[in-house]
């Protein structure tokens, strides 16, 4: 069993989180041009992305050249696809 950690940094928070071995906290957001955020992050806005969030994802969808998501019922952006 290895003993080494991989961190990295959320692409929605700037926190590090682990990822492998043994312990996996990202989350690939394929809605927003395959940004990773941390379980935080996930765990936190799954009724939608709090405001204050939203300039991050909207500037890496215009930077992938990707469409902006319909707002969900909560009037905010989806976290994800609806069947996932």
């Amino acid at each position: 069993m290895t003993k080494e950690k991989f961190m990295f940094k959320c692409d929605v928070c700037r926190q590090q989180y682990q990822n492998g071995p043994h312990r996996y906290e990202g989350h690939r957001l394929k809605l927003y041009g395959d940004i990773i955020c941390c379980d935080s992050c996930w765990n936190s806005n799954l009724d939608g992305w709090v405001p204050h969030f939203e300039p991050i994802l909207l500037e890496h969808l215009k930077q992938k050249g990707l469409s902006v998501p319909e707002r969900n019922a909560n009037e905010r952006l989806p976290r994800n696809w609806q069947n996932q």
